[in-house]
């Protein structure tokens, strides 16, 4: 019988919550089973109400779920927030310090914070005290709990060690001998799980080490949740690999910077979200008129203006897409999940130096901040294309914007020995000086689009998921993947003929398996964190193709795939 177990940890910001969660996280890891975390917080430091939610399995998952099997309330909003969620058989585990006017509804009153004290000495031990009473709940062995304690606080020294394991134990023993519920989840008897995968990463992290691969040397931003990690991931390396970085006065400064930094010949990224973006446009149109490669990062938060800064959306797309004036071409990809985040970092600065034009990645705040462990990654296979460059020699008649028939000049930069480089943000002639030459400025337009043949010979198709042809096909981008991937699973095992169509190269778009699929497909459905649905948009643009139907979420909170399922029922498409 599979196993898939939901924990909701939830309190106050500055309560532990994280703690909490990446304990439980890494006693499961560390038994060989699959993970899949989110966190749910509020745009403030302390107060209000936060909560983590780790989903383990012992097969792959994707996405979070809707139901909860126990419950870890660190404050009273913890329990109002989630008790429906509670599944059948499923447990609430609160401090004894919390007061409910039902109590029949709450299963177990443990004394966290009372045993942090007396124990550990310290009421910031709370955490390992939730872990001990979590983990006696559910009867999983104790052996892994300490494993995972000394690994963690073993930085710390041995005393916070025996503090966190002596309080963790004291808890795992009390709720042994005081818990007279029943979980519905007895691991005592469960046989390890087969699952090696022991790399714990988020989106954020795995960009930030794929554009390390990559070798990226300079990194500016004004930070902007959710994309700051990867900026402090980056700045946390820097003196090691000798990366740039600043933190600047604002968004146009970052990418300013980055765009000169680049033009040196440091390959070159930003890291903001929508409302930084925005700031940012005329400096991107700037990079495309200097030919300047660059790497933009967005992760998205519900908009406009401040919107939902702690949130999840996929709206930026065509702002993105057809962002600042005039006409040049740029990339958009949207990485679905970890994994495939690493390969996305490599990939845009690779292509951004081929072409000479800004590669934009689009995640968002789901992405960005949920946690998978994952197969080690193999950097080994990690390639780094420059591009054409115009290095080997002196030439006094170098010209940076010379006409080829791909669009591509050879690329040189200043201070190479024997070459003057120039440019402006004006229109140019090929040696780089201004020019009002009508003539001229027709070549240099058809100069930046005659590189769109060879772009679209580098972007990747989209992938199907599911049997190669059936009667209903949901069309997905970005990090909606993994809900849908596993709705259209759950209907196909019931008999359903479903599958899905996956983009994570959103434009320019590869056309081609789009059209297959509406041939065969009886009717394809967008599911979108947006209201108007954006990618569907694109499509029609690119194919004339139109997407009738559509599944879209816009409150700021992840899709599940419970949540599509349902959509799905109440459409009467299933």
């Amino acid at each position: 019988m599979t196993m898939d177990i939901t924990f909701n940890i939830g309190g106050a910001a500055g309560q532990g919550i994280d703690t909490i969660g990446d304990l439980l996280t890494q006693v499961f890891v560390q038994a060989g089973f699959y993970t899949f975390t989110t966190k749910d917080f509020e745009s403030r430091i302390r107060g209000g109400y936060n909560f983590t939610q780790i989903r383990v399995s012992d097969i792959p998952i994707y996405a979070s779920v809707d139901q909860i099997d126990v419950i870890i309330a660190l404050s009273v909003d913890a329990v109002v927030g989630q008790r429906d969620n509670l599944s059948e058989g499923g447990v609430i585990i609160f401090d004894e310090s919390i007061e409910f006017e039902d109590l029949e509804a709450c299963h177990f009153s443990a004394p966290l914070e009372k045993i942090a004290r007396e124990v550990g000495g310290n009421v910031k031990m709370m955490n390992a005290a939730a872990l001990g009473a979590v983990i006696a709940v559910i009867n999983f062995p104790f052996e892994l709990v300490r494993q995972v304690l000394t690994d963690i606080f073993g930085r710390k020294g041995e005393k916070i060690v025996a503090g966190n394991v002596d309080v963790a134990k004291a808890l795992y023993d009390l709720t042994k001998s005081n818990f007279t519920g029943t979980c519905k989840y007895n691991l005592e008897t469960l046989e390890k799980g087969s699952c090696t995968d022991k790399l714990i990463l988020t989106g954020n992290k795995a960009l930030a080490l794929g554009a390390i691969a990559a070798n990226v040397k300079w990194i500016s931003s004004y930070p902007m949740s959710p994309s700051t990690s990867v900026f402090q991931d980056i700045v946390g390396y820097s003196q090691q690999l000798k990366i740039g970085s600043i933190q600047t006065e604002d968004e146009i400064a970052s990418l300013a910077m980055a765009i000169g930094a680049s033009f040196a010949g440091a390959r070159s990224m930003v890291t903001t979200s929508g409302g930084g973006f925005a700031l940012m446009v005329e400096a991107l149109g700037f990079a495309a008129m200097i030919e300047t490669p660059v790497v933009i990062y967005n992760a998205q938060r519900p908009g406009p203006s401040t919107g939902l800064p702690t949130r999840t959306e996929q709206a930026d797309l065509l702002f993105m897409a057809f962002s600042s004036q005039g006409e040049f071409p740029r990339i958009i990809l949207a990485p679905k999940d970890p994994v495939e985040a690493f390969n996305v970092a490599t990939r845009a600065f690779n292509l951004a130096d081929k072409f000479q034009i800004p590669v934009m990645i689009l995640g968002d705040q789901y992405f960005a901040d949920s946690v998978m462990n994952i197969p080690r990654i193999d950097v080994s296979g990690v390639k780094r294309d420059k591009g054409k460059l115009a290095r080997s020699r002196a030439d006094p008649d170098y010209k940076r914007y010379l006409l080829t028939e791909d669009g591509i000049s050879p690329r040189a930069f200043p201070g190479d020995k024997g070459k003057t480089i120039v440019s402006a943000g004006n229109v140019h002639r090929e040696d780089g000086h201004i020019t009002e030459d009508a003539e001229m400025r027709k070549l240099m337009v058809q100069k930046f689009m005659n590189k769109i043949p060879a772009i679209m010979t580098e972007l990747n198709p989209p992938q199907i998921y599911g049997t190669a042809q059936a009667d209903t096909t949901l069309l997905t981008w970005g990090s909606t993947w993994g809900a849908a991937y596993e709705a259209v699973k759950s209907l196909a095992a019931k008999g359903e003929s479903i599958n899905q169509l996956h983009f994570c190269d959103v434009f320019p778009l590869r056309t081609a398996k789009l059209r297959e699929v509406f041939a065969q497909s009886k009717q394809v459905i967008a599911v979108e964190q947006n209201i108007t649905s954006q990618f569907a948009s694109l499509v029609r643009m690119h194919t004339g193709l139109a997407v009738k139907q559509h599944i879209n979420k816009y409150d700021g909170r992840p899709m599940t795939p419970g949540w599509i399922i349902s959509e799905l029922e109440e459409g009467g498409i299933v």
